[in-house]
């Protein structure tokens, strides 16, 4: 199953964040065998990176965006493994539109040990998402 890419709008006037345009991008990963013994074998899982503030007038204009924690506002990336939400810092996520969908290449490093449930891994991917527009 390939990804998606869907958007939203959230305000919150408590802490002063008028109404403001975020994107998600899911990405499932296929069933793997974690070795933690104590959640189910097979795990199943995805990549969530939300929060994703671009500023952008029209939401669909993802052609050529690049993403980078730091420098995107908000933004936060994480993969549930080992019933432990396990933080992925982004070093760069692209998005390059081919005909009606996005090819996404991505490198990060999944922080494992925060969470106790391994050592920080490298991980690098390259995938497809269909845009989906607002939920």
């Amino acid at each position: 199953m390939d990804g998606i890419i869907e958007c939203y709008w959230f305000e919150n006037e408590h802490i002063g964040l008028p109404r403001t345009l975020f994107h998600r991008i899911r990405i499932p990963f296929e069933s793997f065998d974690s070795g933690l013994d104590y959640v189910s074998q097979p795990e199943c899982t995805e990549l969530v990176v939300e929060w994703i503030n671009l500023g952008l007038d029209d939401p669909a204009a993802l052609d050529g965006i690049e993403i980078v924690m730091g420098r995107t506002p908000d933004v936060e990336a994480s993969i549930y493994v080992g019933a432990a939400h396990n933080w992925y810092q982004i070093e760069k996520l692209t998005l390059t539109r081919i005909g009606t969908r996005y090819e996404v290449k991505c490198t990060g490093k999944v922080e494992f040990s925060r969470e106790g449930v391994a050592n920080d891994e490298l991980f690098a991917f390259e995938t497809m998402v269909e845009y989906r527009g607002a939920v």
